[in-house]
């Protein structure tokens, strides 16, 4: 008799044990916390004795516009463009290098240069790393004055087209009214147009554009910025602690002679048997709830012993590995139904198919533990079991599981099991 239900379906696809994946990281904890620990001792060194540390020197400055801004975000952005352009910009630091006596080049001049916004909209940061506190405050003072410097220049060329366009006109205004009779109403009109166009020459003769100014230069403090070992060692020994323990649980799930957990659910899903990981050292409720039935329905043709041949009754095989114990459900008696047990129990490498007519098995279990080596004699079973097309269950004990069952077992247990045997 075989039951179609999704119990017994080969192809239900197990569940995904995260608890049981956090006991294997538990388990694995203690050897990663040492490779965690030397890797961490391993960074610690290397950043705090052997990386050149560097040192960080800051300036406070502030950007003077020359016309009244609007207010506004792209505003105030548009204000200190140039100057972050310019402090990138590589005839600007090499103008810098030029200064300062320095074995940088200007892309690594570049790279330990940085530029933030301070706490009004004006203010901005000069910032500059390098090997020592001194040679930090004297590449931030000369890349400020440069800058600077560059922006005025910057200002100067971009104003020239217009200087010399507005000095051609007031030259034409100029002919112009020399032409017109003197007294006329037109020369009087063209010599007030001539005397803006003079303002406005001038206005732009005189702007300088937008100034950058110092505003502080804060004490420069002799710890280093980088690196920072005791920071960088500890992100290195939790990252290595995390992936240790996940390899050593990978590795522990794929070699050795020991079942695990890993191990249990990869080899019952590539099988097609169902993994339980709640029931250890009892049958899941459905599977007693079966057997129950079983032994209700299978009259006086009830499997009595091990290696006697089941013709006409199912039967539920239970296969039991090293260091793993099993205590059979108690068998079903009435007056109308002598006693009875829809169990075979043999040892895990039993060729169990010869014991029974594989017709009438309904299921077949695997029963293991933790603390027996016959991992790849139970993937050789589970292999068997998926060929005869027979549903199957995998259950795993803790170590030490078969004391535990073997302390509950009461002598009317030990009866019926000796009577089934």
């Amino acid at each position: 008799m075989h039951v179609d239900n999704a119990t017994h379906r080969s192809d239900v696809p197990p569940s995904i044990d995260l608890a049981g994946h956090m006991r294997e990281l538990g388990r694995a904890l203690l050897p990663a916390a040492i490779i965690a620990i030397l890797v961490g001792a391993a960074v610690f060194y290397v950043r705090s004795e052997l990386t050149d540390k560097q040192y960080a020197a800051s300036i406070v400055t502030e950007v003077k516009p020359s016309q009244t801004l609007i207010p506004g975000d792209a505003f105030i952005e548009q204000m200190r463009a140039p100057f972050i352009q310019l402090a990138e910009d590589t005839d600007v630091l090499n103008q810098v290098l030029g200064q300062v006596d320095t074995d940088m080049d200007a892309a690594a001049l570049g790279s330990s240069v940085s530029l933030t916004p301070g706490t009004s909209p004006a203010l901005l940061t000069f910032s500059v790393e390098a090997d020592s506190p001194e040679l930090a405050l004297e590449l931030a003072e000369s890349m400020v004055a440069t800058v600077a410097q560059a922006s005025q220049a910057n200002y100067a060329r971009d104003t020239q087209d217009q200087v010399e366009q507005a000095q051609a006109t007031i030259a034409a205004e100029q002919a112009k009214i020399t032409a017109l009779p003197a007294g006329s109403g037109e020369r009087t009109t063209a010599e007030a147009g001539l005397t803006q166009l003079q303002d406005q020459l001038t206005a732009v003769q005189s702007g300088g554009g937008d100034q950058l100014v110092v505003l502080s230069s804060p004490a420069q403090s002799d710890t280093p910025v980088s690196p920072k070992p005791l920071s960088e060692a500890l992100v290195a020994a939790l990252a290595a602690l995390i992936v240790a323990a996940e390899l050593i649980a990978l590795l522990r799930g794929r070699f050795g002679s020991k079942p695990s957990r890993s191990w249990a659910r990869r080899a019952a899903k590539k099988n097609g048997a169902r993994f339980d990981a709640s029931h250890a050292d009892t049958l899941p409720p459905v599977l007693v709830a079966r057997i129950d039935t079983l032994q209700r329905e299978g009259g006086d043709t009830a499997v009595k012993s091990r290696h006697s041949v089941a013709n006409s009754d199912a039967v539920v095989v239970v296969l039991v590995g090293d260091d793993a114990a099993y205590v059979p459900p108690p068998t079903y008696s009435s007056a109308m139904s002598p006693q009875r047990s829809a169990v075979v129990t043999m040892g895990l490498t039993d060729e169990w198919w010869r014991a029974v007519d594989v017709a009438n098995v309904d299921t077949v279990v695997v029963l293991l533990s933790r603390g027996g080596r016959d991992r790849k004699a139970a993937e050789r079973t589970l292999k068997r079991i998926a060929e005869f097309g027979r549903p199957a269950y995998l259950l795993l004990q803790p170590k030490g599981g078969n004391r535990a069952v073997a302390q509950a077992r009461t002598p009317q247990d030990t009866e019926v099991d000796s009577n089934a045997g």
